[in-house]
């Protein structure tokens, strides 16, 4: 999510007032791969074997990681999904996406897109402002409500500042855990607040946007966006370990999320403080086949959506370093050159993820970590760690 986490040492004075969890204690591990598994005739089978063992001794809770390359499909998994239950971390962990959920609600305004008559959005939608279908009184009171357009929204190119970096919705979060958020509820947040910059100038990620999309998903269509995902995308797909907190009730199997809040190696659990999921830029849960599955689809088969869809999606704009933006689209570790990934990174207060799709090394990448690495912590670093050294191992 992309957040300073400015008050994150109130966390603890809170949480044991949280109100009845969204998340239970993990009940049960989640081993089953829906295939054959050859992990272990892979070429780098010890080598992928010896990272996980290494970030996990080192302090990461839980890791689960599937790497597809020329030699095959790899998956493994280490750890913990719930420490206090001595539950492990399966390969099929469910465990939170994140900031993934932009790129499944990036898919689905495509895929919406592509049924214009039932839906009411087409390509020419992207540049039609936000005004078409969200009132006056939002636009009035939005940064750059008035002007900004649906594709800016997409690219993260409106100025609309990101409301998870606003204390006071930190503070809100902190005093009611787990609160289901209306979209209008979180973009007060943001309301009369200066733009970051005019609509176009640049691009800087800002979790608004999505909420801005899911709201136009809903006013265009009549429906609920969370309806259409399934609709669309998960059932269809048969995603059938992919979750969207609040609209589903989470498994048994859902791993804990933790942080160590106060940068002492004693980390916390910090899985029911919600920050507003369910509005196109989190909630998403999932494991690393259903994952894979998707991003196969999407990028390396390109059978999800029309080639016109695809090319428009992968339209990518002005550098948000390390990144740039397509249409719900993140291409990442573009100091790689042509190595760089596709897809989209998940980073939330307990949980982080990544999906790419390395098309010059055709690779693909997919992992789950239950700890928040986003924030300052000592772990910060180790994850940075893991990720780089996964990249080297996979892109050499």
């Amino acid at each position: 999510m992309n957040k300073p986490l400015i008050i994150i040492f109130f966390l603890l004075l809170v949480y044991s007032s949280c109100r009845k969890a969204q998340i239970e204690h993990t009940q049960s591990t989640s081993s089953t791969i829906p295939w054959t598994d050859t992990s272990s005739r892979h070429p780098k089978n010890q080598i992928f074997l010896n990272l996980l063992e290494k970030y996990r001794a080192k302090g990461l809770p839980g890791i689960s990681l599937l790497v597809n390359d020329r030699n095959g499909t790899w998956v493994g998994a280490t750890g913990q999904a719930d420490i206090i239950k001595h539950i492990p971390f399966g390969v099929a962990q469910v465990s939170k996406a994140a900031s993934i959920t932009k790129l499944f609600i990036g898919t689905l305004v495509f895929k919406l897109m592509e049924d214009s008559v039932n839906s009411h959005l087409s390509y020419a939608s992207l540049n039609k402002p936000v005004s078409t279908w969200l009132p006056s009184r939002i636009t009035d009171k939005l940064p750059n409500g008035k002007i900004i357009t649906l594709g800016q929204c997409m690219k993260h190119e409106t100025g609309v500042p990101d409301l998870i970096g606003e204390n006071a919705f930190y503070l809100a979060v902190l005093n009611n855990p787990n609160r289901k958020w209306g979209a209008e509820d979180l973009l007060s947040f943001i309301y009369n607040k200066e733009p970051e910059f005019a609509p176009g100038d640049t691009a800087i990620y800002s979790n608004t946007n999505t909420v801005l999309v899911s709201m136009i998903i809903e006013a265009a269509t009549g429906r609920d966006h969370s309806e259409l995902l399934h609709e669309k995308l998960l059932a269809p797909l048969g995603l059938s370990h992919t979750y969207y907190q609040p609209h589903d009730v989470l498994p048994e199997n859902t791993a804990q999320g933790y942080f160590d809040l106060y940068n002492n190696n004693s980390i916390v659990n910090v899985s029911n403080l919600v920050t507003g999921a369910g509005h196109g830029y989190g909630g998403l849960y999932s494991n690393v086949f259903d994952l894979y599955h998707f991003i196969d689809l999407l990028l390396v088969k390109k059978t999800l959506l029309l080639p016109s869809s695809l090319a428009i999606m992968e339209t990518y704009g002005k550098p948000d370093d390390p990144n740039e933006y397509g249409y719900g689209i993140m291409k990442k570790f573009i100091g790689r050159g042509i190595n760089a990934g596709y897809g989209h990174s998940g980073r939330d207060l307990g949980y982080t993820a990544n999906l790419f799709w390395f098309p010059n090394k055709q690779v693909t990448h997919v992992f789950f970590v239950n700890y928040g690495t986003d924030a300052d912590s000592k772990l910060k670093q180790v994850f940075k760690d893991f990720q780089e050294e996964l990249l080297n191992i996979t892109l050499e």
